[in-house]
């Protein structure tokens, strides 16, 4: 009793024990992740491997990539969620295999490292609160931590279905120009794609990789469907079902782009008069707060100091 007393006085024993104490428990959690994910991983090849070795070739070769094996086994085994997290990181800006790994790692890393230092740092800015209070910090900012780059990778993701709304019309005008031109749909991609990678690079890009999927042998069609879902914007979808009618239909394609992309035009100019109309709006609250007093304070000084 007297041993766990003295312990007790001695502060800095006393961080120590909450910092290993938070260490274990976030490395156990790491550890039961990656055992179930790796346990996911290899019922599915045992369920699908075939008997013949020569078949075992190309399922090896998928799983040893070059990232570390701690780390791949951090990929959700259950398909519906991966395909979901491909597809938030693939809108977001971040494409190849390594994607969805780092994404994975950089969450159980940040949440590490916020709950270490919250247990490091509480107990000194905060001495005389409880050994609770210094867990529950712990554990509040773990989660904050592990949903941290979820929200900078959304914030990107906004940002970028910004840029593909603004883009989109240019996209549709210099699309028009090619068709009317003669050029086809595959080498008009791929002009366009260059001429837009300096005032919209991520709709550039995306453009870019329709065209290698049109040289790769994939329809046009379904090249569209892709660029719809990787743009994210319902004007993309509105695209590819405008194309697929028109193809369906045999309406003239050209006339189709050209009153598609007046609308769009027209759709640009009425969100930047929605963002004029609610400027005034916006600076109540600081014309109200930080300019009015001030300019309240120079009128009356003068007549206070007459007075």
């Amino acid at each position: 009793m007297e041993q766990l007393t003295a312990l007790l006085a001695n502060r800095g024993d006393f961080l120590v024990m909450a910092a290993v104490f938070l260490a274990v428990a976030s490395l156990t959690f790491a550890f039961g992740t990656i055992t179930a994910s790796w346990s996911g991983i290899r019922r599915r090849m045992s369920a699908t491997a075939p008997a013949a070795t020569t078949a075992a070739a190309p399922t090896a070769s998928v799983l040893h990539s070059s990232e570390p094996d701690y780390l791949r086994g951090l990929v959700p085994t259950d398909e519906t969620k991966k395909s979901e997290l491909v597809k938030f990181l693939n809108s977001a800006g971040y494409y190849g295999n390594r994607a969805l790994v780092w994404f994975q790692a950089s969450r159980i890393g940040t949440a590490l490292v916020f709950g270490l230092m919250t247990a490091l740092l509480f107990g000194r800015l905060y001495p005389g609160r409880p050994f609770i209070f210094t867990v529950l910090a712990s554990v509040v900012m773990t989660f904050v931590g592990y949903m941290l780059p979820r929200a900078i990778v959304s914030v990107g993701r906004d940002r970028l279905f910004e840029e593909h709304r603004q883009g989109f019309p240019d996209f549709l005008d210099l699309l028009v120009i090619c068709v009317e031109a003669g050029i086809g749909v595959d080498a008009a991609m791929d002009r366009i794609s260059r001429d837009l990678a300096g005032d919209y690079p991520s709709l550039a890009r995306n453009i870019a990789f329709m065209s290698l999927e049109l040289r790769a042998g994939k329809s046009t069609r379904e090249a569209l469907d892709n660029l719809g879902v990787r743009l994210g914007i319902p004007e993309a979808k509105s695209f590819a079902t405008l194309i697929r009618q028109s193809e369906e239909l045999g309406t003239s394609l050209v006339q189709s782009l050209r009153v598609y992309s007046e609308e769009m035009r027209l759709k640009r100019l009425a969100r930047a008069e929605e963002k004029a109309n609610s400027l005034p709006v916006k600076l109540v609250l600081p014309l109200g707060f930080f300019i009015f007093p001030v300019v309240l304070g120079v009128t009356l000084l003068p007549v206070a100091i007459k007075l």
